[in-house]
């Protein structure tokens, strides 16, 4: 219930404060901070993802209300970014989680701000940085809006090329979690004996 407060409803409550000034001004931007874990649930965020994956349906929905406003809404999906909260949730991170994470690099603050106000300067919907960020995208586009056509073509043309990198991808995060698990109870077992 706290992180769909804080998460969720926190994004909730301030869009509707400004949305009625943006439609008469017929203009505005708001940005959204997701998180990759919103558009893929990973193993020790089973309480946090969904609440990132709910601002996403919060976000399409609402592009299609405001959009005859010239309001458009950008979603941000940062990657781990180094800052305060990070390294504050590394400190009780599951070993699985922190092995997982590792298969991606850590970015800075300021490089995903400056990639965050750029997309929204330009109207994009998605916000994603680096790569994986790229690759992460195409494979979550759905039915989400798409910015240019060269942008929808992008998605057409990549999604099984990532599609099959991703099964790759989630094949090695199965196997972490299989091999932590053997690990704690041949763990567990040892303790048993002594």
């Amino acid at each position: 219930q706290r992180l769909m407060a804080v998460n969720y409803l926190g994004s909730v409550y301030p869009s509707r404060a400004v949305i009625a000034t943006m439609k008469e001004r017929r203009m505005g931007r708001i940005v959204f901070v997701s998180s990759q874990a919103g558009q893929l649930g990973l193993f020790g965020y089973t309480a946090y993802s969904p609440t990132k994956f709910a601002l996403r349906g919060l976000a399409e929905a609402l592009q299609m209300e405001v959009k005859p406003y010239n309001i458009y809404i950008t979603v941000a999906y940062p990657p781990d970014t180094d800052t305060p909260g990070f390294a504050e949730e590394s400190k009780t991170k599951p070993l699985e989680t922190k092995l997982i994470s590792e298969t991606s690099s850590v970015c800075q603050a300021e490089q995903v701000a400056r990639v965050i106000v750029k997309d929204a300067i330009q109207g994009n919907f998605n916000s994603s940085v680096g790569s994986d960020g790229y690759m992460l995208s195409i494979l979550t586009s759905g039915m989400s809006p798409v910015t240019s056509i060269t942008e929808g073509l992008q998605q057409i043309v990549c999604m099984g090329i990532f599609r099959i990198v991703g099964l790759f991808y989630l094949g090695s995060f199965d196997s972490i979690v299989r091999r932590c698990m053997m690990q704690r109870e041949k763990s567990e077992s040892a303790d048993k004996t002594e």
